[in-house]
This record gives structure tokens, sequence and C-alpha cells, in this order.
């Protein structure tokens, strides 16, 4: 009989909350996705509920602790932090969740999860800016407009011209105006350096 891991299941949630919402997201379309029978997932998880706080459980864990874990290896360089914050938020999986904040409107659970990422969102990104901008209010303020924008740009894509790496551009240039260190000289980790000159 075939066998699958709770992983499997969790990828495929967020693959067919991507294509569908969450209205596609079925027990018998999940099983028949991972390969295996209703039993399986009854084994897995032993209800919906348990499903659905499992999955849940899962995405925060892989979206807020990714981050913390990126954060956590990354130098001071302000270049360096800023351009990995714009590379994470381009890798989210926006259309998967899309349909969750949908789901959170109606669900309390979910709009607990969707509370619980955005939190931690937040204060990660405080943390990738600590050794940019100095001044705490300035630096939670930047946070908050950070994860605003994200989770704007998630409500309104498709509907406005606005790529979200454009939109992560302008956020660069608001930390930038309140940065206390000399941005134009940090290291760019994702520029080639220049051939050293020799002026003999």
């Amino acid at each position: 009989m075939p066998t699958a891991t709770r992983q499997a299941y969790f990828d495929q949630a967020l693959r067919v909350l991507a294509r569908e919402g969450r209205n596609g997201l079925r027990i018998g379309k999940l099983c028949a996705a991972v390969g295996v029978t209703s039993g399986s997932f009854y084994h897995h998880f032993g209800s919906w509920e348990g499903f659905v706080a499992a999955l849940l459980e899962h995405w925060e864990r892989e979206e807020v602790g990714r981050l913390v874990e990126m954060v956590n290896a990354t130098s001071d360089d302000p270049v360096e932090r800023v351009t990995l914050m714009k590379h994470l938020a381009l890798t989210i999986p926006h259309e998967a969740e899309t349909a969750i904040r949908a789901w959170a409107t109606v669900d309390p659970t979910v709009e607990a999860a969707q509370r619980a990422v955005d939190r931690g969102r937040v204060q990660a990104l405080a943390d990738v800016l600590a050794p940019v901008v100095a001044d705490v209010r300035a630096r939670e303020r930047l946070a908050a407009l950070g994860i605003a924008v994200l989770a704007g740009h998630q409500q309104i894509a498709g509907v406005v011209d606005a790529p979200l790496a454009a939109l992560l551009d302008e956020f660069e240039v608001a930390v930038r105006a309140h940065a206390d260190v000399d941005w134009e000289h940090a290291a760019d980790p994702w520029r080639a350096e220049a051939p050293a000159r020799d002026d003999r």
C-alpha cells in the first residue's frame, strides 16, 4: 500500500490553496494528489481539524522559522541584510498565502495563525534592520511597513500593475533614508567585485 509523509500532504495542500483557494481543499483531493487512500490521511492527522492545525503549524514554522534562521546567519552588512530580506519576500508562496488570508476571514484558527506569522515576520524584519537603523521606533515602523507592503501586495496582485520587486525597491529607499550606516560603501554580496586598478 502506498505511504505518504506529513510533508507530502502539506506540499499538496499549499498547491491546492494556490490554485483553487480554501474551497478546493478536500480530503479526497489531497489523498488523490498524494497517491494514497483516506486511511493514510486519518492515520497522520486523526481528523480534518487535526490536519488544519498541523498545516498551519507547518506553515508558521517554515515561513517564520526560515526567516529567523537566515537572519541569524547573515552578517551586519546593510546591503546584504536588506537584499536577503527582499529575496525572501519574493520567494514566499504568495498565491497560497493569499488563499490563507481569505480563509482567515472566516476561520478564527486560521486567523490566529495568520496573525502569528505576520507578527513573527515583523519581529524578524526589525532584527534584520537592527544593525542598519539605530532608532528603535523608526526600525519598528519600517518593519511594520515592510510586512504591510508584502501583505498588501498579496491582496491586490492582479488588480494593479505593481510588481512586488518594485515595491520592495521603494521600501529599500525608505530604509536607506533612516539608515545610520555608510550604505554606499557597504559590501554588496550580489555584485561582483570590480577588478583592482593598477595605477603604477
